[in-house]
């Protein structure tokens, strides 16, 4: 059984079943997803669009659905009584989870845990009591888990299994081209709701400012293309907008820089190099108790494992549309800004491992099977 309860989790999971499936055809896999899951041969008893939500004030509106998840987890486990449960993320929702597990006698591989280096470390006692094992992505994980005596292996970052596009040691853009910026506003419903205006109207001050510019809109999966057009004609302007519904690689490459939701896809422009501005805007009830519990210098995951900012960030307040055109102008009229930028993003990549992420950590949920599958 595994369980993603956001969309990244979703695609890194369904690399792992592939991972795994190569391993034993005959593996059944079942549990809380979306398409990515479900592509991969994953059996979803719960759309995880239904439940996933950020943000502490904004959890109330989807108690309901939480709950009736939970109850559906916790059925499955019980019917079934999976060979390994893996867990994906999503913390508050999984640890209820692997704590139904633990009882049954599950073993639980936690691959991508909660970062409770940042916030909330405590819940590292749950995790110790509660996961056989935990798989790390990001380097610095690592010590922080055997510092608690948690088990804990570093897998390596499972973006270095995709084919991303290169990084580039400069920018170009030749005299006359139109100057392409993508708007990647997230992959929540709720996130969208908030910061996809900003965006648009950013990009309506960005064309006030600068001629011959293009934005190019990235429309998540989970994300309906009607909703974003609505959005546009709500926010009228100056500023040129191509939706994107494929691969946001696409986005990539066509973008000399990009207005990002902050999350795992910064990392993922990052390892591109592509020059971002991090925006984020939650409830202000969330966002002041976060700010009381939350560790990390950085929102933005480069930075965390750069040890520096990386990526300007504008956060909550900050996330206006006069200050995120400011901060885009800004960039974009001094080249060697974006290549200095360009240039913190080498080392990035080399600390994050290698590729062979979905292997290692498939390797790893073998181990802690009960069967002899290994």
């Amino acid at each position: 059984m595994i369980i993603a309860g956001e969309a990244s989790g979703d695609l890194h999971g369904a690399q792992l079943v592939r991972a795994m499936k190569e391993k034993d055809g005959s593996l059944f896999f079942c549990g809380i997803g979306g398409q990515a899951l479900k592509k991969a041969g994953t059996k979803i008893i719960v759309d995880n669009s239904e439940i996933t939500v950020m943000g502490i004030t904004e959890v109330l509106f989807k108690i309901p659905a939480i709950l009736k998840g939970l109850a559906a987890a916790k059925k499955t486990l019980q019917s079934l009584h999976p060979d390994l449960l893996i867990l994906i993320d999503f913390a508050d929702f999984n640890l209820r989870v692997a704590s139904y597990a633990k009882k049954t006698g599950i073993p639980v591989l936690y691959y991508i845990p909660p970062k409770v280096w940042a916030w909330r470390s405590g819940r590292v006692n749950k995790i110790r009591n509660l996961v056989d094992h935990v798989a790390v992505i990001l380097p610095f994980e690592e010590e922080f888990f055997k510092k608690h005596n948690v088990p804990v292996t570093y897998v390596g970052n499972p973006l270095l299994d995709y084919d991303l596009p290169q990084v580039k040691s400069d920018v170009k853009h030749e005299t006359g081209e139109s100057i392409v910026i993508g708007l990647l506003p997230g992959s929540r419903n709720g996130e969208v709701t908030k910061l996809l205006p900003v965006m648009l109207d950013a990009a309506h001050l960005i064309s006030k400012e600068m001629n011959n510019i293009k934005f190019i809109i990235s429309v998540a999966p989970s994300m309906e293309k009607a909703y974003v057009e609505k959005k546009i004609r709500e926010h009228p302007g100056p500023a040129s907008f191509e939706i994107e519904t494929g691969s946001v690689y696409t986005v990539f490459q066509k973008s000399l820089m990009v207005v990002a939701a902050s999350g795992t896809v910064t990392l993922e422009t990052a390892i591109c190099g592509i020059p971002t501005v991090i925006i984020y805007k939650i409830s202000p009830v969330s966002y002041w108790i976060g700010r009381a519990f939350i560790k990390a210098e950085y929102a933005g995951l480069a930075s965390l494992i750069a040890g520096e900012e990386v990526f300007p960030e504008l956060l909550q307040n900050d996330a206006s549309p006069e200050k995120v055109s400011e901060k885009v102008c800004e960039l974009l009229t001094d080249a060697e800004a974006l290549k200095t930028m360009r240039k913190k993003l080498f080392g990035i990549k080399d600390k994050m491992g290698s590729r062979g992420v979905s292997e290692r950590t498939a390797e790893l949920a073998f181990s802690l099977m009960n069967t002899d599958k290994k």
